[in-house]
């Protein structure tokens, strides 16, 4: 077995320490693996992918995974608010399918964790959608500051306005 195979079971598909996962889906050990490495990496993404963890549902989104998409349908028949909009985002990048921007446009307002807020921002220019890209502003006005932040980093705006803004509400 090739090392690039070993490194993407050990620190994407076992990833389970904090260590592992501050940074964010590994997704460059995906784009190093080979073609044949890259289709047991889909099959084993495919096999664990469940509303447990969103990073096998992100990678399989990532390789443009048509199969999966059989299985990202029907977790998305189950899955609530912020996993929805991770599978919603995935089947997108992999066939376009645009009632996918309306789950996401339905499930935004439903997510109320800062963490999960930020993380699907970053996903919301991929759906190229104007709807999308309102919903984009309205979180740069939200409440909170690091939803605020992230939502500025995303449109390419400035953070100095967000960081002035909180700074003078003293919730920085």
């Amino acid at each position: 077995m090739n090392d690039n195979l070993k490194i993407f079971r050990k620190d994407f598909l076992n990833a389970n320490t904090w260590a592992q996962r501050k940074e964010g889906v590994p997704l460059d050990l995906l784009d190093a693996l080979t073609k044949e490495e890259l289709k047991i990496a889909e099959n084993e993404l495919i096999d664990s992918a469940s509303l447990n963890d969103t990073w096998q549902i992100i990678g399989l989104g990532h390789i443009k995974s048509t199969n999966s998409l059989l299985k990202l349908y029907d977790l998305l028949s189950s899955a609530k608010s912020y996993f929805k909009i991770v599978i919603a985002h995935s089947i997108f990048q992999i066939c376009g399918d645009k009632e996918m921007v309306e789950i996401t446009l339905n499930e935004a307002k439903k997510v109320t964790d800062q963490y999960q807020i930020i993380d699907f921002l970053y996903m919301l220019p991929d759906f190229n959608d104007k709807r999308v890209d309102n919903l984009l502003r309205e979180f740069h006005e939200h409440k909170t500051y690091l939803v605020a932040y992230n939502a500025a980093r995303v449109l390419g705006l400035s953070t100095d306005e967000v960081v002035e803004k909180f700074r003078g509400k003293n919730k920085l």
